[in-house]
């Protein structure tokens, strides 16, 4: 008798885990594909819209570049500055004045970077609304202020370059 028992507790443990595991593996399947799913049909909603996107990536592209010019003059500025005398660089009222402009510059890359943040929320919410005139709209406002970022950084680093030339005098 107690073999029957232990048996049958064997065999419906055996079948226990079996069907744990089909039911895992189902749940695994299912959990994966409506994700890929989303993925898939967002970049079928973005396919008309190929070109803007490939501008966006060498805008991008540009504006990195222009990142790392203004990293190697304020490389070049900080051995300048660490050259000359203790005190000359604030002693010097263009410099002063370099420096607001520098501040002031700042800020409104910081308020156009804050823009094309939610310009990308924007676009993602149109994307899962299916918009596709506010897809578009979104599209070339992202364009339009990476153009701005751009132009202001290009504005940054013609400033560090004049601020080259006056230390080196």
């Amino acid at each position: 008798m107690k073999r029957v028992i232990m048996l049958a507790a064997a065999f419906c443990f055996g079948i226990g885990i079996f069907a744990g595991a089909l039911a895992a593996h189902a749940q695994g399947t299912n959990s994966e594909q409506p994700h890929h799913m989303h993925r898939d049909h967002m970049w079928k909603q973005l396919a008309p819209y190929k070109n803007k996107l490939h501008e966006k990536n060498q805008l991008k592209a540009e504006y990195y570049g222009l990142k790392k010019e203004a990293l190697l003059k304020k490389d070049t500025l900080l051995q300048l500055h660490s050259g000359n005398q203790p005190g000359s660089w604030h002693k010097n009222p263009k410099m002063k004045q370099y420096h607001q402009s520098m501040r002031k510059l700042h800020m409104e890359m910081k308020s156009l970077k804050d823009k094309e943040k939610a310009e990308k929320k924007n676009l993602k919410a149109a994307l899962k609304a299916k918009d596709k005139a506010k897809i578009g709209f979104h599209l070339d406002q992202m364009l339009l202020i990476q153009k701005q970022i751009n132009h202001k950084l290009a504005e940054r680093n013609k400033m560090l370059d004049t601020m080259i030339k006056e230390m080196k005098k």
